[in-house]
């Protein structure tokens, strides 16, 4: 799918709300509910929901790994019997559709998609036009306009517009006139459109140049690559990474440079190294998600819908900006509230 394509699908919360001025309220109910103590479900199931989630990347990961406590927590004291079958696509192989069958074959009753290409977004469609299984949308927060007639039951995630404004506005402030700025930003995608090419144009309105520009996967090897060319000859002042698995990749690359080098970048989140990886002096900021919510918010959308209870289409989860200079206890505070139930794995 074209950029220019994906521009024009894709609609962000301001526009969805203005179509449909109901949801609105309905959002803010549901943001309450995610943000509060949780209530047990009040209706007695006559066998377990069964729910299929397609991971990417490694299992293991730490993303993966907090997404699964925080869910399995939050369905746990919502008192929801469910059964969860995990499915994995690990990137290794292109065109390997094996998940995806096994998961079809499955015929669960909601299906949780944790990233949207054009490969998911395929095999999601059968499943909007019939119903069932029902589809929820995680970290992913810009409705489709191709899908506006046959809706996900929700789509979760954050603003990534909104927090790369943020970004943009702040090393806009805090970097020195006339240092020499790189980019390393992703091929075409959602978030090759939603935060690359945004954070591009917000430079450009504040006559800020970008000298070069590398578009890079979205893992931390080629990151790393990419930024010791980077290093080579002329290299740059800051490096803008456009994804967590670029900064890291960055960040590497520039620790491995010694420590000497002022070079510095910004982060999306917490790295593997947790609230270390915040506090590296290689990071100018990081726009922190408060990515627990995402997972509450599955939770308690499977809860309504079997209580068949008035929900939004549309959640979406708080960010904000952490600057480098931040103090450790605030820093800790701030950890504690975008992973306050998953915190124990990402405090090293």
């Amino acid at each position: 799918m074209q950029t220019a394509n994906i521009a024009l699908d894709l609609m962000d919360s301001q526009e969805f709300y203005q179509l449909m001025p109901r949801q609105g309220s309905l959002a803010e109910q549901f943001t309450t509910i995610v943000n509060s103590p949780p209530n047990p479900m009040r209706i007695s199931q006559t066998r377990a929901v069964r729910i299929a989630l397609l991971l990417f990347g490694d299992m293991n990961s730490l993303e993966n790994r907090s997404l699964l406590v925080t869910f399995r927590k939050r369905m746990r004291e919502l008192n929801v019997d469910y059964r969860l079958d995990t499915y994995n696509d690990s990137f290794d192989s292109e065109g390997d559709l094996t998940a995806y069958f096994k998961m079809a074959d499955a015929q669960p009753d909601y299906i949780v998609m944790t990233k949207l290409g054009s490969v998911q977004r395929r095999f999601l469609e059968r499943f909007l036009r019939s119903g069932n299984p029902k589809v929820i949308l995680y970290d992913f927060a810009s409705p489709l306009t191709h899908w506006r007639n046959h809706p996900p039951l929700m789509y979760i995630g954050f603003d990534q517009k909104k927090a790369t404004i943020m970004l943009a506005s702040y090393l806009e402030r805090q970097l020195p006139e006339g240092i020499k700025i790189s980019a390393l930003v992703l091929p075409t995608g959602y978030l090759g459109h939603t935060r690359c090419d945004l954070f591009l144009d917000e430079m450009t309105k504040y006559n800020r140049h970008i000298d070069r520009i590398r578009a890079v996967s979205d893992d931390i090897n080629s990151a790393y690559e990419a930024t010791q060319i980077l290093l080579k000859n002329n290299p740059p002042d800051f490096i803008f990474s456009c994804s967590q698995n670029i900064s890291e990749g960055v960040v590497s690359a520039l620790q491995a440079e010694g420590v000497g080098s002022k070079i510095q970048t910004n982060a999306w989140g917490l790295s593997a190294n947790g609230m270390a990886g915040l506090k590296s002096r290689k990071l100018k900021a990081s726009v922190l998600f408060m990515k627990d919510d995402l997972s509450i918010a599955v939770a308690e959308a499977i809860k309504l819908d079997l209580e068949g209870r008035n929900m939004p289409s549309l959640y979406v989860a708080n960010s904000s900006l952490v600057p480098a200079e931040l103090d450790s206890e605030s820093l800790r505070l701030m950890v504690q509230q975008a992973h306050h139930y998953s915190v124990e794995l990402w405090q090293k």
